[in-house]
């Protein structure tokens, strides 16, 4: 790689002290007004002394300074406010002690310290104190020039703050080479002379304001460039070489300006100086920009150099390093000349592609669609992303409509560091404005908060990975949430999209699987997750239970979740919002035969239960929300076995069984009498999005401990109906639960009224009460992890229908239906036909109609359900073949 190209030779002179006028800090002492005020009052005096004769002066200058500034702008004559710029594309870097500079930007790393000071004081600079201070500074900062080397300066830049109108604030900005030597200086004697100093007058002078800022910078982590610019900033240093061949190390032998050519190599881009190789993709797309070239000819910096007799030199020695060479290169003539024909054909725009490859879509340019890889791409250095083998729909205004919000904007791309179509901004922003805080309505999460949104717009897998799920969000709203159901159907442009769109999630992550970058942990495991609930959402329970699995893993090596459930203080590997949402989908999938949950978070030791069983009251809806979810793991772990089992079985494992089953009834009136104190006492201080989630822990409560009761009776329908009044306490809290809160999200990860329906809606012997259940879990479709009220509605619906068809008065209580007309919502007749037709309905809908004439409600149920998905292992349609596997 070619060594940097420096703008001036080294010198062998100290540079000159910094100069400043005091013009500008005696004007910013007075308001504008009282300037304008003064003037008057002196014009208006020597009118009275002198007459009309007094305006000559005035107006001559002002002519004067208009011809002159008039005479520059039509360049007439030099502007001399170019004076001292250097017409190019520089930049500032740090050389070699020989005063050669390298070829890698950032080599060395600098330290930046801000020095302030402020009057609040109505006489401004004749203040009390303030002489003494400008005194006090002057002194720090000639020892410290004095000894460049020793205290490691760099240069100074001098500057006054503009935030008000009067009153001045300095700040002197301090560049070194290292820390030490700044804190070198700090402790040696003329510094701690004025510290001493400043101690002493400090309480008497309140109106004199100091401060300081240090900011360290590493290697590689700092970047600068100028463009025409005098030199400023970083490139306004000086270097000091130390000479070696002495004795004294502090001595200097030379003085190197920092400023090299910057108009190519790694210096051109702001990714290249700063080393970031992963950005560079996205400064690509405008690689259509000219480089930049001076503007103005080589003899304007001969008035920057000639003003200081000290450093004139010969103009050949620009660009040199060392010694001037003859076939050195000279800066690029001003760009005066007309526009090239390729910059021509640069600025040419045809039409926007709406079916190019994804680079040209990016760069807004038409496409010549070129199979495999577009010339357009190819001709000028690019690569070629490739063409979308699925495109989104136009978004319409039914499509609005249907989602009842009003438009959501798309203006997002700002952030992102990789080329985004128009259909990934589309879902993107649907995914930030909806999506996310879908998710965090049930309850808070820093996951949803936070983390999914920083790292989707930092990480390209995370962001496939979540226009993947936004996509299949946005549609399943679309259709109404309908029941997730992996079925061959005629192609769907929104799940080929997502489709799509996880499959470049996964490509990226397989490619950077040997990666070491630390934030690769969490990114594997959110797209994971996200991952799940795509699967989930597209009904493909198998492939959404593998990703579970491989996640719970992950956490499982690292023991993530005991810092979940009893944190100590170490440092945090994973973040918590992220281990949550697997256990909550953990604890969920031990209903589905994965042979969860695995982290068994309940087993880990902690105080919660301890504080339960004593009686502590809960202080926040979090620390209940958490205390659930140990309770909750603990009673599916328990209830999964059972549920299913024959009436033999059950028989043959009651002294297991019992034991278990009274333990963790326990615990759950132990979480009870936690809560409810905190429930009765909070809820009418709670925000209203509190109060729904503190209801939906209530439901929890009571659904769960009903469950748990009445999982290991079976078959025995006496003992069954002397739950029927906590079942219809569980429906009826449901019922006021949706008539509270209308607006409900339709999917979540954490628990919800979908569980706790379920042994109401398909156990309860009373008729009426299951069809409460069915229609709560009907007026409200959304999945809840891999919930879905859809499918427990469909397998109470049938439950229902077959014990009308099959077995009438038999099992259910009809007694109080003899009479009943048809027109009666709980009319066995009219439930019947409302089930059948829903059936048909739903058949049509999701089901291909070849091989289905006639659509008979008998091929319906368990064929077609247990076709949808593999629900062999599942504990509902375990309990649901052991009861009606003989009808």
């Amino acid at each position: 790689m070619a060594t940097f190209k420096a703008l001036f030779p080294p010198y062998s002179t100290p540079p000159p002290p910094p100069t400043g006028s005091p013009f500008p800090v005696i004007r910013d002492n007075l308001t504008l007004t009282t300037w304008l005020l003064l003037g008057g009052l002196l014009q208006g005096l020597a009118c009275m002394a002198l007459g009309p004769v007094s305006l000559t002066p005035t107006v001559l200058v002002l002519l004067y300074r208009t011809i002159d500034h008039v005479l520059m702008a039509c360049h007439i004559t030099p502007n001399r406010y170019l004076n001292g710029t250097i017409p190019t594309k520089y930049s500032a870097q740090v050389p070699n002690p020989d005063g050669t500079f390298g070829s890698k930007p950032a080599s060395e790393p600098i330290v930046v310290f801000l020095l302030g000071a402020r009057c609040n004081h109505p006489l401004g600079l004749l203040a009390p104190g303030i002489s003494d201070l400008g005194d006090s500074a002057s002194k720090m900062m000639d020892a410290m020039r004095a000894e460049p080397v020793k205290y490691g300066l760099l240069g100074t830049s001098q500057w006054l703050k503009m935030d008000s109108p009067a009153g001045n604030e300095f700040l002197t900005i301090f560049y070194l080479r290292s820390y030490e030597a700044l804190h070198r200086f700090a402790h040696d004697e003329e510094h701690m002379n004025g510290m001493r100093w400043w101690c002493r007058i400090a309480k008497d002078h309140p109106h004199l304001a100091i401060y300081h800022e240090t900011y360290l910078v590493p290697r590689g982590q700092w970047e600068n460039i100028y463009i025409n610019m005098h030199p400023t900033g970083l490139a306004d240093t000086w270097f000091p070489g130390p000479n070696e061949g002495e004795g004294n190390p502090e001595s200097v032998q030379q003085w190197v300006r920092p400023m090299v050519d910057a108009r190519g190599g790694v210096l051109r881009s702001a990714s290249k100086r700063l080393q970031l190789a992963h950005l560079e993709g996205r400064e690509k797309e405008h690689d259509d920009i000219g480089r930049i070239r001076p503007t103005q000819p080589l003899s304007v910096v001969s008035g920057w150099i000639d003003s200081w007799p000290a450093y004139k030199f010969p103009r050949r020695l620009l660009f040199s390093s060392t010694a001037p060479e003859p076939n050195q290169p000279s800066l690029p003539p001003p760009m005066r000349s007309a526009p090239s024909s390729e910059f021509r054909q640069r600025q040419t725009r045809g039409k926007r592609s709406k079916a190019g490859c994804r680079t040209c879509r990016a760069r807004h340019v038409k496409c010549d669609e070129t199979p495999g890889a577009c010339r357009n791409c190819t001709s000028t250095g690019r690569s070629c992303d490739g063409y979308d083998i699925q495109r989104l729909p136009a978004a319409g205004k039914s499509l609005v409509k249907l989602l009842g919000a009003p438009q959501i904007t798309v203006d997002i791309r700002t952030g992102f560091r990789w080329a985004m179509t128009s259909d990934e901004r589309r879902c993107f922003a649907y995914f930030q404005h909806h999506t996310v805080p879908t998710f965090r309505e049930m309850f808070d999460s820093s996951l949803w908060q936070r983390l999914v949104l920083q790292m989707a717009q930092s990480d390209p897998a995370v962001y496939h990975a979540a226009v993947a799920l936004s996509a299949l969000h946005q549609d399943s709203e679309a259709k109404g949430m309908p029941l997730a159901a992996d079925i061959p159907t005629h192609p769907d442009p929104w799940l080929c999209f997502a489709q799509e769109q996880l499959g470049r999630a996964f490509q990226i992550l397989t490619r950077r699987r040997s990666s070491h970058d630390p934030r690769l942990r969490n990114i594997t495991l959110l797209c994971c997750l996200l991952f799940v609930l795509s699967d989930l959402l597209r009904g493909q329970y198998d492939g959404a239970f593998v990703h579970l699995q491989s996640g719970l893993r992950i956490l499982q090596e690292l023991q993530a979740e005991r810092e979940l459930v009893a944190p100590t203080p170490r440092e945090e590997r994973v973040e918590q919002g992220l281990v949550a949402a697997f256990a909550h989908l953990d604890i969920s999938s031990a209903h589905y035969g994965t042979g969860a949950p695995f982290l068994c978070i309940d087993t880990i030791p902690t105080d919660v239960y301890s504080h339960m069983e004593s009686g502590v009251v809960f202080r926040s809806l979090r620390e209940a929300h958490d205390a659930l979810y140990l309770v909750i793991s603990a009673s599916y772990r328990f209830m999964v076995p059972c549920m299913g089992m024959t009436d033999e079985e059950l028989a043959q494992n009651y002294g297991t069984i019992l034991p278990q089953q009274l333990r963790i009834c326990s615990k759950i009136t132990h979480f009870w009498q936690s809560f409810e104190p905190f429930y009765r006492a909070s809820y009418a201080h709670l925000s209203h999005k509190d109060r729904r989630s503190a209801e939906i822990i209530h439901i929890q409560y009571v659904g769960l401990l009903v469950s748990v009761k009445t999982c290991v009776l079976g078959r025995n329908e006496a003992a069954m109906a002397c739950f029927t009044p906590d079942l219809e306490a569980v429906v009826t809290l449901a019922e006021g639960f949706l008539e509270r809160y209308p607006d409900r999200p339709t999917v979540s990860v954490g628990c919800g009224i979908i569980a706790p329906m379920y042994h109401p809606a398909l156990s309860c012997r009373d008729y009426r009460i299951r069809w409460r259940a069915i229609k709560v879990l009907r007026a409200w479709p959304h999945r809840e992890g891999p919930f879905d009220s859809n499918w427990i509605a469909s397998l109470a619906e049938e439950a229902l229908r077959l014990e009308f068809l099959a077995r009438p008065g038999a099992s259910l209580d009809l007694s109080e239906a003899m009479g009943v007309s048809e027109d009666d919502e709980f009319s066995p007749t009219r439930i019947l036909k409302e089930i059948t037709e829903r059936q048909r309905q739903t058949h049509v809908r999701r089901m291909a109609s070849r091989g289905m004439e006639g659509n008979d409600p008998s091929n319906f149920p368990i064929e077609v359900l247990g076709s949808v998905k593999c629900v062999v292992g599942w504990s509902c349609m375990r309990a649901f073949m052991a009861t009606y596997s003989t009808t």
